[in-house]
């Protein structure tokens, strides 16, 4: 109003008696638009400006709304102007208030730091404010290129990192290592996928190490150290499996659900598809993701072995099995001894019998002789069982029995005869 004293709004981060801090400070922020940096300054103490230059009747509405929301403004008059005579204020319910203003736009020297109302040359030390700023945010701009040139120079593994130099707190950090018992830390999805593989495979070289060899020795001693480093793959896969489960921050004690039946798969789809925390949380920082290509060369790798050793080992267990057949052929008589022949004519009524037993018995072992009605007779040797063996020759006997006879009988098995009673 013409002719009113002029007066100012001064707001030190002073709080009426019966308010709480930080309730008044967040409405405080959300009638005047303001927060973060900004919004605690002006709760620091320091006196701010909020309107100057304003009718003195105008002034005391402000202040009566101010304090609605729990702060304490003091009304100041400007300098050089007469102080205004401050009127009774008015009962907050019969006030009528206006839409409050904005405050000024506010600007920081990029210098010394100071905090004034928005204008080109600092009051404090005549900095030149916008083209301050506009160089401080080149600067920043070219730290974080450099930033992103070096992390792309040291490949998918560098972390990112702040300006500081250090790993920044939203980044990731080096998951624990891949050959080691600890069960310290977190493991991301990738880097599980690569571990598991790992582990697969050595549990399955393990399985055809040891069926290759049991049968070669012959001796359970083979089993040690072949179950020593089971052992050891298996508590490394539980290791795995318990960083992975504290990537969700969960207890590393859940990994035991694996060994259900059904819930086992169901669990171990979950940990390879499904992301972990987004954040550091109770079992360390968030852990960088593995290079997805380590997974695929595993998966082929792994393939490839396995069919390479399977091939080994089915060409050894061949090697093995015809040295063995040499073995029992050269540990056999020439021919079957007299009184051989006078056990065989108890069951062998047929010239051609006799001889045909003299050529099986000497043969190796896994044979069987099998003789019917009518002379009939048939064996088989060197079969992959005993029970095979006893089959085919059964089969051979009842080709050559001739019908209404009977039927084809076991004699000799591996060179028993059948028990007399």
């Amino acid at each position: 109003m013409e002719g009113e004293a002029q007066v100012r709004l001064v707001f030190a981060g002073e709080v009426i008696d019966g308010f709480q801090f930080d309730e008044v400070k967040r409405r405080f922020g959300e009638a005047f638009k303001i927060e973060g940096a900004r919004l605690a300054a002006m709760f620091s103490g320091e006196r701010t400006v909020l309107k100057r230059a304003l009718p003195a009747g105008e002034a005391t509405r402000y202040v009566a709304k101010l304090a609605a929301l729990g702060a304490r403004v003091h009304i100041e008059p400007l300098e050089g102007a007469k102080p205004a005579a401050s009127p009774a204020p008015a009962p907050a319910a019969a006030a009528l208030i206006p839409a409050l203003a904005p405050l000024e736009e506010q600007i920081t020297c990029p210098n010394c730091g100071e905090r004034q109302p928005k204008q080109v040359f600092c009051r404090a030390c005549t900095t030149d404010m916008p083209r301050g700023i506009a160089a401080k945010k080149e600067d920043a701009d070219r730290a974080r290129a450099e930033r992103l040139d070096a992390a792309r120079a040291g490949g998918r593994y560098a972390p990112p990192r702040s300006a500081g130099g250090e790993v920044s707190s939203g980044g990731t950090v080096d998951p624990p290592p891949m050959l080691s018992l600890s069960f310290e830390g977190r493991m991301g999805r990738i880097s599980y996928l690569n571990a598991g593989g790992l582990a697969w495979l050595g549990i399955a070289l393990i399985g055809i190490v040891a069926a290759v060899l049991l049968p070669i020795f012959r001796s359970m001693l083979v089993l040690i150290p072949l179950g020593v480093a089971g052992i050891v793959f298996f508590i490394w896969s539980l290791r795995v499996t318990a960083l992975r489960l504290h990537d969700f921050n969960f207890s590393g004690w859940w990994a035991l659900l694996t060994f259900i039946p059904y819930l086992g798969f169901v669990a171990t789809l979950v940990l390879l598809f499904v992301p972990g925390s987004s954040d550091d949380n109770d079992y360390g920082d968030k852990p960088r993701q593995g290079n997805g290509l380590v997974a695929v060369a595993i998966v082929i790798v792994s393939t490839i072995a396995l069919i390479a050793i399977s091939r080994l080992a089915m060409s050894s267990y061949d090697q093995y099995s015809q040295r063995a057949a040499r073995r029992a052929t050269e540990q056999q008589p020439g021919g079957a001894d007299p009184a051989t022949l006078q056990r065989a004519a108890q069951y062998l009524s047929s010239p051609a019998a006799l001889d045909a037993y003299a050529a099986y018995a000497r043969e190796p072992n896994q044979k069987a002789f099998a003789v019917g009605g009518g002379g009939a007779f048939g064996w088989q040797a060197g079969q992959a069982s005993q029970r095979e063996a006893m089959s085919r020759a059964l089969s051979a006997c009842d080709a050559n029995r001739q019908p209404y006879t009977s039927e084809c009988r076991l004699v000799n098995v591996n060179g028993a005869w059948p028990k007399e009673e």
